[in-house]
């Protein structure tokens, strides 16, 4: 039974339903994200070689059903335990073990932000996309320390910018997953749910009592003014330079 609860419990973390916000007291950020990934996976990718740097438990696979290869890549050590991790192959976190243009697209979701080199790990990532290869990166802007000590950056939209030029990237698309009350309303909902004891029952008391009804007056703010002054995450696709 525990198995099953944890299954539902990540299914609804990286995929969440509407009613995910019931219980979810990280909906706002996991849904802006999700929407983002999910429109992007709906581009004609069939037939394509994908790798997934940074990949977890790689929760968006099933996204990109349709290649016809899907690798994941990941660090041994890093803020997460092992078992959160379903990687096909291991790697330093900066030389990726596989040959020059192999792969037509990468996706680096929420990793940047933990990674020590990241301009070595993007030059490294530029080696083994095709020259028609797409980068896809996802990465937060205003969240807490996490994954505590590996956290090391956040970065403005023309910090993203300086950095995939340097690496021989050109962007193509940049867009915010939340307006300022969404970013807001996350904020508020998480800060309750980390600070409230350890106890996860009495943590998911909290989340239905309060979080619930925060996140979901905001998300409603954040329908109404639509405002991007603040975002939770930043969403670039980028391109190989032409002269690469």
């Amino acid at each position: 039974m525990s198995k099953k609860i944890k299954n539902f419990i990540y299914s609804n973390f990286f995929r969440p339903r509407w009613y995910s916000i019931l219980f979810n007291p990280y909906f706002i950020a996991r849904l802006g994200l999700y929407k983002k990934i999910k429109k992007y996976a709906n581009k004609d990718f069939g037939g394509k070689s994908i790798l997934d740097v940074g990949c977890g438990i790689k929760p968006y696979t099933f996204l990109f059903k349709n290649n016809k290869e899907y690798i994941g890549i990941d660090i041994k050590s890093g803020g997460h335990f092992e078992k959160e991790k379903e990687p096909d192959l291991y790697f330093d976190g900066i030389n990726i073990p596989f040959e020059s243009q192999k792969f037509d697209l990468v996706i680096c979701t929420q990793v940047l932000e933990h990674a020590e080199y990241p301009e070595k790990l993007l030059n490294e990532i530029n080696r083994v996309l095709k020259n028609t290869g797409e980068i896809f990166i996802t990465i937060p802007f205003v969240w807490n320390e996490h994954e505590i000590p590996y956290d090391f950056r956040r970065l403005t939209r023309y910090g993203l910018d300086r950095l995939l030029i340097s690496s021989g990237f050109k962007i193509q698309e940049l867009e915010e997953t939340s307006g300022f009350f969404g970013t807001i309303g996350q904020l508020i909902s998480a800060f309750i749910f980390e600070t409230i004891g350890r106890n996860l029952i009495l943590k998911s008391i909290f989340a239905f009592i309060l979080c619930f009804p925060i996140q979901f007056s905001f998300l409603v703010l954040n329908t109404i003014f639509r405002s991007h002054w603040l975002t939770l995450d930043y969403v670039v696709v980028a391109k190989k330079h032409e002269s690469n």
